[in-house]
C-alpha cells in the first residue's frame, strides 16, 4: 500500500487573465514536475490524476521522457501507458536501452521520518516502463528496441491507439433523475500554490488543488448523468466570492467543495454549512441533508466525532461569503469534506481514489436529493385578480400508481411580492388558487412546496402581470 508523504513540488500562481488553456497547461506541468520527486506519494500522485488530462498531458509527458532525472522519464513513461496517444510512440522506444533505476522515499507511520521504500532502488525502471508503455498504446509484444523500430519504420505508424477501458463506475439507475439539472460547482480557494504553508496538511498538500481534483471528479459524473455542470474555476487561479457566487445563476443548485482545518490534529469529520437558518432556503437544507448523509457513508466517518449540518452563523455573523452573495433564487451549500490538518486523514486525500471517493459521496447525495423529487409550481392562469398555479410534486412522471400531488396541504406558501398571501388548494386538481388586489403592472409570486418526501420547491419567483 502506497504512504503519504513529505513535501509536493509547487507551480506559481497563474496571472488572472491567462487564457485558460495556458493556465491548463501551467498545471499539467506542474504535475509532470512532480514525477521526479523521491516523495513516493508526490510523484504516484501525479501518475495517478494525469491521465485526467488526456491528450493535453502528452507533449508535456513526452518533453519528460527526455530530462536527466530517471525518476522522471520512468514514471512518465508509466503515465502515457494510461493516455493512448501514437505522439509517445517515438520517444519510448529511445528509452528501450535506458537502464535508469527508480528511487523512492516514504514517510515512516508517525509522519516523523523519511526511508527508502522496500526493494529500492529498482534498476531498469526506466526501460521496463516504456516497454509496458508501448505494449499499453499499441497492443503489440515485442522486446528488444530492433523490433520495435523496425516496426515502426514499416506499417507502425498507421497504427490506432487502443482505447482504455472505461474507468467510470456505474452510474446508480437514480442518476436519471439528474437529467437537465443546472448545478454549479465551486471549488474552493484557489491561486495560492505559491504561498508556502498556505491551507496546507501536515506534509503540504494543498486543500485548493484536493477542492479542485474532487470538483473534477464530481462534474464527470453528474454530466455522465445528463446534468448540465459550471465550475466557478477549474485552474489553479484566485476566483473573487463576488464572481463565484455569480456564475449560480440561472443554476439549479450550488456546492462550493472544501476541506478542513483543526488545531486538533486528530479532528475527524465532514460538515456540510447551509445559511443563516434553515429559514432562509429550505430546499438549501434538502440538498444539505442528502450530501451529508452520502458522504459520510462514502468515506465511513459514521462514527466521526461533530461535524454534521451547520449554520454558517455560527462562524461568522452575516454567514460565508459565497453563500450570502448567491442568487436568491439559487440554494447552495458548502461541505467541508474531511480535515486536512489531520496526518492519517492528510495521506488519504493525496490519493486519487480517495478524492474520486469524496466526489462519489457528494455525487449520490445529489442523486438522492434528485431521487426524492423536486416539487414546482407554474402559473396556469391569470385572470383578473385571480391567479391559479399547478401543482407539480416532482414525482408525477414516475409511473407510480398512487395519486398525484402528493404536496403537504398545509405547508404550502404563497407570497406575492414577499407578502404572504392567502390561497385555496384543490387536491383532487392540484390547483393553487390566489385572489389578489395588486396595482396593475409587473409582480412577482413565490410558491413554496414540501412533496411526501420532505424535499422542497426551489425557491423560484414568478413573474406576472397583474391586470
Amino acid at each position: 500500500m502506497r504512504t503519504a508523504l513529505f513535501l509536493a513540488l509547487f507551480g506559481c500562481q497563474s496571472a488572472p487573465d491567462r487564457p485558460v488553456r495556458d493556465e491548463r497547461d501551467s498545471e499539467i506541468r506542474r504535475y509532470v514536475r512532480r514525477l521526479e520527486s523521491k516523495n513516493a506519494s508526490v510523484c504516484l500522485d501525479a501518475v495517478d490524476y494525469l491521465p485526467y488530462f488526456g491528450a493535453d498531458a502528452v507533449p508535456a509527458l513526452v518533453e519528460e521522457l527526455h530530462c536527466p532525472n530517471a525518476n522522471g522519464r520512468a514514471l512518465a513513461a508509466a503515465t502515457l501507458a494510461r493516455i493512448p496517444d501514437g505522439r509517445a510512440v517515438e520517444p519510448l522506444i529511445a528509452l528501450l536501452d535506458d537502464k535508469g533505476t527508480l528511487e523512492l522515499n516514504v514517510l515512516s507511520d508517525d509522519g516523523g521520518s523519511l526511508h527508502g521504500a522496500y526493494d529500492n532502488p529498482l534498476p531498469n525502471f526506466v526501460r521496463d516502463q516504456a516497454l509496458f508503455a508501448l505494449r499499453s498504446i499499441t497492443g503489440q509484444r515485442f522486446s528488444s528496441r530492433a523490433d520495435w523500430t523496425k516496426w515502426w519504420g514499416g506499417s507502425g505508424t498507421a497504427f490506432e491507439p487502443r482505447p482504455r477501458a472505461a474507468e467510470r463506475r456505474r452510474l446508480p439507475d437514480r442518476a436519471k433523475f439528474l437529467r437537465g439539472l443546472r448545478v454549479c460547482i465551486d471549488p474552493g480557494h484557489g491561486g495560492d500554490t505559491h504561498k508556502r504553508g498556505y491551507k496546507r496538511g501536515p506534509t503540504y498538500a494543498s486543500e485548493a488543488e484536493i477542492n479542485l481534483r474532487v470538483a473534477r471528479f464530481l462534474r464527470d459524473d453528474l454530466v455522465a448523468a445528463g446534468a448540465t455542470v459550471t465550475m466557478t474555476r477549474d485552474s489553479d487561479r484566485d476566483v473573487p466570492l463576488e464572481t463565484r457566487a455569480k456564475a449560480a445563476e440561472g443554476h439549479d443548485f450550488f456546492l462550493s467543495i472544501h476541506h478542513n482545518w483543526s488545531p486538533r490534529l486528530d479532528a475527524l469529520s465532514t460538515t456540510t454549512w447551509y445559511h443563516l437558518t434553515p429559514d432562509h432556503q429550505p430546499a438549501a437544507m434538502d440538498l444539505a441533508r442528502h450530501v451529508e448523509k452520502e458522504v459520510l457513508r462514502a468515506l465511513d466517518l459514521d462514527g466521526s466525532d461533530g461535524g454534521g449540518l451547520m449554520s454558517d452563523g455560527l462562524m461568522y455573523e452575516s454567514g460565508f461569503g459565497v453563500l450570502r452573495q448567491l442568487p436568491p433564487d439559487v440554494p447552495g451549500c458548502l461541505c467541508e469534506m474531511t480535515y486536512y490538518s489531520n496526518l492519517a486523514t492528510e495521506r488519504k486525500l493525496r490519493d486519487i481514489e480517495f478524492n474520486r471517493r469524496e466526489a462519489w459521496g457528494l455525487f449520490l447525495g445529489i442523486v438522492e436529493y434528485a431521487s426524492y423529487g423536486i416539487p414546482r409550481a407554474e402559473l396556469v392562469s391569470n385572470e383578473g385578480r385571480m391567479l391559479k398555479f399547478r401543482v407539480y410534486d416532482g414525482l408525477e412522471d414516475r409511473g407510480a400508481w398512487a395519486k398525484p400531488f402528493k404536496v403537504f396541504e398545509e405547508l404550502i406558501s404563497v407570497k406575492l411580492d414577499g407578502r404572504a398571501a392567502p390561497h385555496e388548494y384543490d387536491a383532487k386538481t392540484g390547483t393553487i388558487t390566489v385572489k389578489h388586489d395588486l396595482a396593475p403592472g409587473a409582480h412577482d409570486a413565490a410558491v413554496t412546496l414540501v412533496n411526501l418526501h420532505k424535499n422542497h420547491s426551489l425557491p423560484k419567483r414568478i413573474r406576472f402581470e397583474a391586470k
